[in-house]
């Protein structure tokens, strides 16, 4: 069952994991690439606005050596736009002398471009003088975008480890410590240890689920409490029964054997009670069980053990205690219900068998002999105390 619950907390934490992996990088990887494009688009249209302005500088210094034929005007701007690393050739068309006045390039063998060419014709008062282009390297770009990329990858990795140390501390705060708890509170639980405690504190999901869970368990605690009270406890009397008798007597022995201390068992039974059930009805049995109960209760110790095992029939352990001692309280004990007035007016006596323990008894040996005891006292006339064994 634990195991079941370990990998449901594994699988939460996997998952919130994963969501928040993808929540991180799904929009950062998102943002990079838009970014990334749009970058990317402004540098190209930048360089074709380099291109139409170089090209249009060049048409206004190349008109008049059109048709003036003075190459050398041509020349001086030319000269001037080449010492950009972007423009790689220039061309200026005469139509009207049908020869180029400037032709330059810085195309080689060796070193070749990946050109983006611009050309326009010049007219004026509606005759064509010529034409004139300028080609830019498209590559130039290509550096740039290159390194503003990784520009950019450096922002949004930042970002993103930036994101993860908020994000993780705060999850594993928020939500994986919480849910640990919970499965050790649940653990804890499901053995069945119901006298731990789960403080919890907050109003969030988790700590009102803790809280549930606390309550729970000081209910089922309460519960069993009063469940293992009432399997243990005589209804009547509120003495111990039979099963609750045997649950403690095994402890006493034990203590009283292991440091050589004496021990008593006795056994009382309630002389003619049947004949109170008959005559007076079982309510005033029950109240004379109650009251005779109240009465040995009353002249005992908290250390000796009183409990009901039978109808009429109760048992007293008195650790601490040698015989002699013992007869003494018995009989007073006796005395003591011979002389109490009870609900119904006539006397109530009790017949009592009890033995020592020697540290080597068994339980079973010792109620034997208490009990052949008591039926020596029955035997004898009743109202009276006998120490076993008896012949």
């Amino acid at each position: 069952m634990i195991s079941k619950y370990v990998t449901r907390l594994h699988s939460i934490t996997f998952f919130l994991l994963k969501v928040m992996l993808l929540g991180l990088i799904v929009p950062l990887a998102a943002g990079l690439i838009i970014s990334f494009e749009l970058e990317k688009k402004e540098m190209k249209a930048r360089l074709n606005d380099f291109n139409q302005r170089s090209l249009d500088t060049l048409i206004d210094s190349a008109e008049d050596a059109m048709v003036s034929f003075s190459p050398e005007g041509a020349r001086n701007i030319a000269s001037f736009l080449l010492q950009d690393e972007r423009i790689v050739k220039i061309e200026i068309f005469s139509s009207i002398y049908d020869l180029y006045l400037l032709r330059v390039s810085k195309v080689t063998p060796e070193h070749r471009f990946k050109t983006q060419e611009l050309k326009k014709y010049v007219v004026k008062n509606g005759e064509e003088l010529g034409y004139v282009l300028v080609a830019v390297d498209k590559d130039w770009v290509t550096p740039r975008i290159e390194k503003e990329r990784n520009h950019i990858i450096v922002m949004f990795v930042t970002m993103f480890v930036g994101g993860l140390l908020l994000i993780i501390p705060a999850i594993y705060f928020k939500v994986l410590r919480p849910l640990n708890r919970l499965m050790r509170q649940v653990e804890v639980l499901s053995k069945g240890e119901l006298g731990i405690p789960y403080r919890w504190q907050g109003h969030n999901e988790f700590s009102m689920l803790g809280k549930t869970l606390d309550d729970m368990r000081t209910k089922l605690d309460k519960t069993f409490s009063l469940m293992r009270e009432m399997a243990i406890t005589d209804e009547l009397t509120g003495l111990p029964n039979r099963r609750g008798f045997y649950g403690e007597v095994e402890k006493l022995l034990w203590l009283s054997g292991r440091y050589k201390h004496p021990l008593v068992l006795a056994i009382f039974d309630i002389d003619y009670f049947k004949s109170i059930n008959d005559n007076f009805g079982h309510p005033v049995g029950d109240e004379v069980l109650k009251k005779f109960s109240e009465i040995i209760s009353g002249r005992i110790r908290k250390t000796d053990l009183l409990a009901r095992i039978g109808g009429e029939e109760f048992v007293l352990v008195m650790p601490e205690t040698p015989s002699e001692d013992a007869l003494r309280l018995l009989d007073r004990l006796r005395k003591a219900v011979a002389e109490h007035e009870f609900p119904h007016g006539e006397k109530v006596t009790v017949s009592v068998g009890f033995t020592g323990f020697y540290g080597s008894e068994k339980l079973e040996g010792l109620m034997d002999i208490a009990d052949k005891a008591l039926y020596k006292a029955k035997a004898d006339g009743r109202d009276r105390v006998v120490l076993g064994p008896v012949e």
